[in-house]
């Protein structure tokens, strides 16, 4: 009722479309044109949803963008949130239709600069959460007329190509990866760098902003992360600060465990309580790669990663899910005899799937030094300042491998001077008998190596890695730069625990 502002309940009766009829845009658009006839709003249909609304229920709004089926459920107050997968297919549209107006607070959500699944799907998928439910959303100044959540993808648009997993996962629930918001899109930095844009930033995988977005320093006011506590941001507190992260090691395998345990407790204040499919399998892809399928070798999960797991297994709204005959046949094939089961993925398949996109030897094997060094890569700056700053690259291959690469040691030193910092780990892991075994490769000025060599391997608070020197790389003890590989014992030993150790020998 455009004339007295109210909002009016509409019942839908449920459609099914001959296949092929009606196309998907088609099917968008009249969603898109009811609700904007019925709420006499041009606004998107997520920001005009009641804030304290749970919208994770049976009820949602579902317009399954792989399939030619669309639902249209009402609730009996509100219309519901579209799914996941609709939801990131519109957000770089609906963010454009309000980059002219800064009646507007734009919650930005990203993940660390390496921009792994852990990262860009967290970030993804509380962006959706958050949109659901106004108990888990930060407090947010009330002089805005519109809070609209902008999950970001925290690398380079062109740099997706080289996340498989992501790619994949994305492609398996229907979202367009090219919809998606990027680091070094305008959209994203137009908003990053005016000040005149009220806003607020959810870090997630991470709790110190990087140096590339100093202008959004003082705008955090949310942590979800499970790594070593740097001490940034410490006006965040009390529950918007949440790092899962004790001693030398991380409390869970996955900041997507962290976002799966703010859907449990939304769930406990919900009637008939489901969760969106897509939603559930972005998450259990993660968790699963992360954790290793929580694979008693590695170590890498919890007790927590799998409660996350069984829960999204049980609560997610599986017979919605629509999956093509290969993924049925690869993934989600039961041998149960009850028919609701035979959509739950079989969560061993999903893992190796994964797992096997993500390490696939051939596809590191091609890989020019440059993107095997920058693919997983952060930058740490410990708080003696630029000058003694580091960088930590993952790379799924073993060493030998890695530095037969054409021009290693040249094509290194000129990507450490790219990024501004004067040592490089390479930090190497291949998967052996389900078992990950690591070895590291510091890059750099002969001095600086060697130190850092010498603290790894000789100093008591990093005795846990179990790490010794076996040798220089293309290098010898008088040159300028060095190369010298590192071999690691303890297989739990991941970025999380060598950072704070590397940052430890600037303080000492």
């Amino acid at each position: 009722n455009t004339k007295t502002q109210t909002r009016c309940s509409i019942k839908y009766r449920m459609v099914q479309a001959p296949r092929g009829i009606i196309s998907t845009a088609t099917a968008s658009f009249i969603s898109k044109l009811l609700i904007i006839t019925s709420l006499g709003s041009f606004l998107p249909a997520f920001a005009l949803v009641p804030r304290s609304r749970p919208l994770l229920s049976s009820n949602t709004a579902v317009f399954r963008r792989q399939s030619h089926t669309f639902l249209s459920k009402m609730s009996t107050s509100a219309l519901s949130m579209t799914d996941f997968s609709t939801y990131h297919n519109s957000v770089t549209t609906e963010i454009s239709s309000f980059s002219k107006t800064k009646n507007v607070n734009y919650n930005i959500i990203l993940g660390n600069e390496a921009g792994d699944a852990d990262s860009i799907i967290s970030a993804l998928a509380y962006s959706y959460v958050k949109a659901s439910a106004k108990d888990i959303n930060p407090g947010i100044g009330s002089s805005c007329s519109s809070i609209v959540n902008l999950p970001l993808a925290s690398i380079p648009r062109n740099d997706l190509a080289l996340r498989r997993d992501v790619t994949l996962l994305l492609e398996m629930v229907g979202i367009d990866g090219g919809k998606l918001i990027f680091v070094d899109d305008e959209s994203f930095t137009n908003i990053a760098n005016d000040d005149g844009i009220q806003k607020s930033v959810s870090l997630m995988d991470h709790n110190k902003l990087s140096s590339d977005l100093r202008p959004l320093h003082n705008f955090v006011d949310e942590i979800l992360d499970h790594h070593k506590d740097e001490g940034s941001h410490n006006s965040v507190q009390g529950e918007n600060r949440e790092i899962a992260f004790d001693d030398q090691f991380a409390l869970v395998g996955s900041t997507c465990t962290l976002v799966v345990e703010k859907i449990m407790k939304q769930k406990q204040s919900m009637d008939n309580f489901k969760l969106d499919a897509g939603l559930g399998l972005v998450l259990l892809g993660v968790i699963l790669l992360d954790t290793m399928n929580m694979c008693p070798n590695a170590a890498k999960g919890t007790q927590r990663d799998e409660e996350a797991i069984q829960f999204i297994i049980h609560e997610s709204e599986w017979s919605t899910f629509v999956v093509n005959s290969n993924m049925q046949s690869n993934l989600f094939e039961s041998d149960d005899d009850d028919e609701s089961q035979r959509k739950v993925p079989i969560r061993s398949r999903l893992y190796e799937y994964l797992r096997d996109s993500k390490f696939d030897r051939f596809f590191w094997e091609s890989m020019e030094i440059t993107d095997a060094l920058r693919i997983d890569y952060k930058r740490f700056e410990p708080s003696s300042g630029a000058k003694d700053a580091f960088g930590l690259s993952s790379i799924l291959l073993d060493t030998e491998t890695l530095v037969a690469k054409p021009y290693f040691k040249t094509k290194g030193l000129e990507y450490m001077r790219k990024v501004n910092i004067n040592l490089l780990g390479a930090l190497n892991m291949v998967i052996v008998d389900d078992k990950p075994q690591r070895e590291i490769v510091l890059l750099g000025a002969s001095d600086d190596v060697n130190k850092m060599a010498h603290f790894l391997v000789n100093d008591d608070s990093t005795s846990f890695l179990e790490i010794s020197n076996t040798g220089y790389i293309e290098s010898s003890p008088s040159d300028e730069f060095v190369a010298v590989t590192l071999k690691q014992g303890n297989p739990k030993g991941s970025r999380k625990q060598i950072a704070p150790a590397m940052m430890s020998f600037f303080q000492k």
